[in-house]
């Protein structure tokens, strides 16, 4: 098995344009949201692609519908009240990652154990609602009203309190993705330092021969960044829009070679390469 690195994705503002409704594109960002959660994606970089003319309601979509599902459903009715993005988060697949902790009994909760919540004030004390049908005194840092946090419990019940977890609190655990939008492709390279890009094109040199590769800078980095075109521009084309060229890059590949379809739909192709990643880092 390999070094561990952080994995990330870029996708274009596009990516959902090709649907028709509004429903459809709820079930393509869920679709999104799933296989970034099943192979442990950290950072999903939303990027605007100018090739396409959309508009910022595809984008406010995105960008609602990753964040909505990576939060634990105890704290979505705090956190995401009634909007028109979120009309059929209804019928959306859950997630179920290691973070959506399920209701808990208080009195066995323990000293370590690590949940999400959201910071609130009550009677003029600082608290984090977790879950547990009662507000936890939140200690250390501090933090806005209403701002979604990571906790760990540092003493039980009936004396309850939580501080916020650090990275080693977690570490040993797949904890989800944030989501952050960017300018444009050319920025987004440009600052991703100790960082290894792999750009997804059909027009790419055969994974397999790109595999070794790979494998020896894994060793190297902490970062693991993966860019998708859009769904009528390849990643090459939309940085060609913006001035720029492909040919830096050294990892330039298509994860299908030999397709027998006439397109890969951008669900499928981060579904299949983050499959095919899977793969290289534990085997």
């Amino acid at each position: 098995m390999v070094k561990f690195v952080n994995l990330w994705i870029a996708i274009p503002d596009s990516s959902i344009s090709e649907e028709q409704t509004k429903r459809d594109k709820s079930i393509k960002v869920s679709q999104f949201a799933r296989a970034c959660s099943i192979f442990r994606v950290n950072r999903i970089y939303i990027y605007h692609d100018k090739t396409s003319r959309i508009g910022k309601e595809d984008t406010d979509i995105i960008k609602t519908i990753l964040r909505y599902l990576d939060t634990p459903q105890y704290l979505r009715r705090i956190l995401y009240p009634h909007i028109p993005q979120l009309r059929y988060a209804g019928i959306l697949h859950p997630i179920k990652a290691p973070h959506h902790k399920k209701f808990e009994d208080i009195k066995r909760v323990k000293v370590g154990d690590v949940r999400v919540g959201v910071v609130v004030r009550s009677k003029g004390i600082r608290c984090v609602d977790i879950g547990l049908g009662t507000l936890v005194p939140y200690v250390g840092n501090v933090r806005t009203e209403g701002e979604k946090v990571n906790v760990t419990i540092v003493s039980s019940y009936p004396n309850l309190k939580a501080r916020e977890a650090t990275a080693g609190d977690i570490k040993d655990h797949y904890w989800g993705y944030e989501v952050r939008d960017v300018p444009n492709l050319s920025e987004l390279l440009q600052e991703t330092e100790k960082t290894k890009i792999i750009i997804t094109s059909r027009n790419g040199s055969y994974f397999q021969a790109k595999e070794d590769r790979l494998i020896t800078c894994l060793t190297s980095i902490q970062n693991l960044l993966v860019i998708f075109g859009a769904p009528k521009r390849g990643a090459d084309e939309i940085l060609e829009s913006e001035g720029r060229s492909i040919k830096p890059f050294d990892l330039v590949v298509n994860m299908f070679p030999f397709q027998g379809t006439e397109t890969v739909r951008l669900e499928e192709a981060i579904l299949g390469t983050l499959a095919i990643l899977n793969y290289v880092f534990f085997k």
